[in-house]
């Protein structure tokens, strides 16, 4: 290479490349990587390349490419590690109601034991009319899981066998909340209450909901 301190800038470009690379490991264990938002941190490895390109072709004499590669490097770096923070906190505060992204969701919650022995690990292909929502826990907020969709009488039928083993409590969903003192949010059905702690002001509560006159089944998480 003719002008070896073209070097410079191409060294801080690959380790830009390689910082961008490493966030995009981080944010593909998300529950929904926001992968356009991550793209816009290849800029900066872009911008250090073209500095390295320009001043191996000899269009950047030495003192510049030293001084410009050295304050982008560092003005790039403190707007990266910002602009990580914000993405972080985005991620981790994002509502996901995306269907594809449900098998991802459940791994979340996995681990609790009423979840892990009840809970479809996919969305089932006989689901119809699907809903889902899956909020994760940030900071003071609760974590919430969601998944609703209609099926047939006979699959049904098969549910509530299956739940009857498992449940704790079973019953009108309106009566659990009239035993425990909730205000009763309109939804009509039988509970199978599968695990609830007992707390308020923080606790676990984990369920599902069978409305057999709809054909609808709701599973139900929430840590808060």
């Amino acid at each position: 290479m003719k002008h070896k301190y073209a070097l410079y800038p191409i060294i801080m470009s690959i380790c830009a490349l390689c910082c961008f690379l490493g966030v995009l490991l981080v944010f593909a264990s998300a529950v929904q990587p926001p992968w356009g938002r991550v793209a816009f941190l290849i800029f900066p490895a872009l911008v250090l390349g073209l500095f390295g390109f320009l001043a191996a072709k000899g269009k950047l004499r030495l003192s510049a490419t030293i001084a410009w590669t050295t304050a982008l490097s560092v003005l790039l770096f403190f707007a990266s590690v910002f602009y990580v923070s914000v993405l972080c906190v985005w991620t981790a505060t994002t509502t996901t109601t995306d269907i594809h992204f449900y098998s991802r969701a459940y791994g979340q919650i996995a681990e609790e034991d009423s979840v892990q022995e009840v809970f479809p690990q996919s969305i089932p292909a006989d689901a119809k009319d699907i809903t889902f929502t899956y909020c994760p826990q940030f900071l003071q907020g609760g974590e919430e899981f969601i998944l609703s969709y209609t099926t047939t009488d006979e699959i049904l039928s098969n549910w509530t066998t299956r739940l009857k083993r498992e449940a704790e409590w079973i019953g009108p969903n309106q009566q659990w909340y009239s035993e425990n003192n909730w205000s009763f949010d309109g939804v009509y059905g039988t509970r199978y209450q599968l695990d609830w702690d007992g707390g308020s002001n923080h606790g676990e509560i984990c369920y599902v909901l069978i409305d057999e006159e709809n054909r609808q089944i709701t599973f139900y998480y929430s840590h808060w």
